[in-house]
């Protein structure tokens, strides 16, 4: 796909508009969820079934290593037990 340096112009504000639309629906987003959380946590409720969704309010876990910790065992190479992911980045400014 060949496009001319005008062209390019216009996709890049094509872009700057629809990522200022993108952060106004995830501010929307974020506001409505933390409506949802504060009726949950308002009625004291973990489930909730309406017409149209299931809505669970629950804690969770994860567990990650700590790699200051595993390095004092281990000593400082932990090179074997790394992974490198690659990919392109596209920055527009």
């Amino acid at each position: 796909m060949c496009i001319a340096k005008s062209e390019l112009e216009n996709r890049v504000q094509n872009l700057r508009n629809l990522k200022t639309m993108k952060e106004e629906l995830e501010n929307e987003i974020h506001f409505v969820e933390h409506e949802i959380i504060e009726y949950m946590k308002e009625n004291e409720l973990d489930t909730e079934i309406t017409v149209s969704a299931k809505i669970t309010y629950k804690s969770q876990s994860r567990t990650t290593l700590d790699k200051k910790r595993l390095s004092e065992v281990l000593g400082d190479d932990l090179k074997p037990y790394e992974k490198t992911t690659y990919y392109n980045v596209l920055r527009i400014k």
